[in-house]
């Protein structure tokens, strides 16, 4: 997937930056700013962790637009003010949700699949099962979709998505080339491989139980 440059215009800019003053979103008035993030009296029964989730569950139901500091309020049963004992404004926020996105989107998969003693097939079949696997990896991948959207308009997340590209992609070869494919086609592999994963939670498909032993066999094959 092609990612595009930051075509945001300046209108769209400002207008965007007088809508998010208007709603409170960009800075928190001086009566509910603490002293610094995670400073005596900050709420201890809510985390930073808690406000990612549901701005990740937000993300995938309604994209980035949807990714308010009010409705993640309301969400969690609490004010606004206490979203900022946890993150300056909403774009700390998001930079914490690439953050934390990098490290659930490649590094935690692999860091499983690499503890387990299974051969490098039957990781690779098991990572092209993890799209619908498990309500959680439905999730997954509605959130992957939104930051891939995302990417289009925003820099910051495109370079997200570019990282994770060359990770995953220098994964699949090594995996490729441990499953016996040569070399020289393990990456080529690896990247029809990656473009599978991706169609799979993009495309709906009768009888999908049916097709995926076909489509391992043809992708897999040494």
């Amino acid at each position: 997937m092609a990612l595009e440059p930051d075509k945001t215009s300046m209108t769209d800019r400002v207008a965007n930056e007088h809508q998010d003053t208007a709603e409170g979103d960009s800075k928190p008035p001086p009566s509910v700013r603490p002293a610094a993030p995670g400073a005596p009296g900050a709420p201890a029964s809510l985390d930073a962790s808690a406000w990612l989730e549901v701005a990740f569950d937000a993300l995938a139901a309604g994209g980035i637009d949807a990714v308010r500091i009010e409705p993640l309020a309301r969400a969690l049963g609490v004010t606004r003010g206490s979203f900022y004992w946890h993150f300056k404004d909403r774009e700390a926020l998001y930079k914490a949700m690439l953050k934390e996105w990098r490290e659930r989107a490649s590094y935690m998969i692999f860091n499983r699949l690499e503890r387990s003693t299974e051969s490098a097939g039957t990781r690779l079949e098991r990572l092209l099962a993890l799209p619908f696997s498990s309500p959680r990896s439905a999730r997954g991948a509605a959130i992957e979709l939104a930051v891939r959207l995302w990417s289009r308009r925003d820099k910051g997340a495109a370079k997200a998505v570019r990282h994770i590209d060359r990770v995953r992609l220098e994964y699949f070869t090594k995996l490729m080339q441990e499953h016996g494919v040569a070399a020289s086609d393990a990456k080529q592999r690896a990247y029809l491989f990656y473009a599978t994963l991706m169609a799979e939670s993009l495309i709906t498909v009768d009888r999908r139980e049916q097709l995926v032993p076909e489509w391992t066999r043809v992708l897999l094959s040494p």
